[in-house]
C-alpha cells in the first residue's frame, strides 16, 4: 500500500520542515531506548555525553536552537523516547494512535509560528531562545503534524531487521528500503541463509530410510 501511495504523497525536499522530521529520527536512534543491531539498547547514562550526542546530532540539521545541556540530560531522554513512540506509530501507519500523543506534546510547550527574514524564506515553529528541549519538542513534533497532514508519513519506516527498531526515511523511487542499515541488511540475509540451510538439513534427514 505504501508503494502505491508514493504517487499521492508529499516527497520529503529537505525543507526545514522535513529537516526537523530528519532531526528527530536522528536523535531517537541515538537517545531512545529499544533494539539496535540485533542487541538492545539504551541511551548512555552519563549526563554529558547525553547532551553531546544530542547536539552532534540536532546540529547536522539546524543551528539555531540553543545547546543541550547536562543538566537537561533526563528530560532529553524522556523526549526522545515520546518521539520515538509516535515515529514508531507513523512507520506502523497508525495514524489514530500517534496523533494524540503528538498533540499532547504540543501542548507542553508554545510554539512560536514565524517565518525567516532571509532566503529560504521557511516557516519556523520555535522560539529560538527557549532551552533545548523545549525548543526541539515543539519543533520535531510541529514538523510531524505537517506530515501527517501533507500525507508524508509513509516515508517514515522501522528497521525490518529482528531485534531493530531503529527509523529511518524511504525516500527511494520504489518505495521498498527495509533496513535502517547495511549492517542490518546483512544480519537479516545470514539470518535467512541460516534458516534455509536448517529447513533443508531437516527435510533431508525426514527423507533418510531407517534402518
Amino acid at each position: 500500500m505504501a508503494t502505491a501511495l508514493k504517487g499521492m504523497m508529499t516527497r520529503p525536499s529537505g525543507s526545514h520542515r522535513d529537516q526537523l522530521v530528519f532531526a528527530a529520527i536522528a536523535l531517537t536512534n541515538r537517545l531512545a531506548d529499544g533494539w539496535s543491531f540485533g542487541a538492545r539498547y539504551t541511551a548512555p547514562e552519563d549526563p554529558a555525553e547525553c547532551a553531546s550526542i544530542a547536539n552532534e546530532t540536532c546540529e547536522r540539521f539546524y543551528r539555531k536552537q540553543t545547546a543541550f545541556l547536562p543538566e537537561q540530560a533526563d528530560e532529553l531522554k524522556v523526549m526522545a523516547n515520546r518521539l520515538h513512540d509516535v515515529l514508531l506509530d507513523l512507520a506502523l501507519d497508525d495514524i489514530p494512535t500517534a496523533i494524540p500523543k503528538v498533540n499532547t506534546m504540543l501542548a507542553e510547550h508554545p510554539s512560536a509560528l514565524h517565518l525567516s527574514e532571509k532566503p529560504p524564506y521557511s516557516l519556523h515553529y520555535q522560539d529560538h531562545s527557549v532551552p533545548a528541549v523545549q525548543g526541539w519538542q515543539v519543533a520535531c513534533c510541529a514538523a510531524l503534524a505537517s506530515w501527517v497532514s501533507s500525507n508524508s508519513t509513509q516515508y517514515i519506516r522501522c528497521c525490518a531487521a529482528l531485534r531493530c527498531d531503529r527509523l529511518f526515511v524511504d525516500d527511494t523511487r520504489s518505495g521498498t528500503k527495509r533496513f535502517c542499515s547495511i549492517q542490518c541488511h546483512g544480519r537479516e540475509n545470514v539470518r535467512a541463509y541460516r534458516l534455509r540451510q536448517a529447513v533443508a538439513a531437516a527435510e533431508k534427514a525426514h527423507r533418510m530410510p531407517r534402518l
